[in-house]
């Protein structure tokens, strides 16, 4: 295993172990649920099954496109409100 690859397993497990990646994680539910990204999702779902027919399209195609529109609807300020948390994790880590 290499030099890089241990620091990348020492450094998830800190991230873990000290409760920054569920404090992370919780700001994220918070910040999509205040956006209304959750209800848009459900909605894109919804209009999906009704407009491929519940018969014609699989839990795994379903999956697939609504991950897909999922990502790119994520406002963009709170994808730099994340990395900025990230990256003070990463300062405070590395000190």
């Amino acid at each position: 295993m290499s030099e890089s690859e241990r620091l990348r397993i020492a450094l998830n497990r800190h991230f873990v172990d000290s409760g920054e990646k569920e404090r992370l994680m919780g700001l994220l539910r918070t910040r999509l649920a205040e956006t209304g990204w959750n209800d848009d999702l459900y909605a894109y779902c919804r209009d999906t099954v009704r407009t491929e027919k519940l018969e014609n399209i699989t839990l795994d195609e379903l999956s697939k496109k609504a991950s897909d529109y999922g990502r790119t609807t994520v406002n963009d300020n709170i994808k730099k409100e994340l990395l900025l948390q990230i990256k003070k994790f990463l300062d405070t880590a590395f000190d």
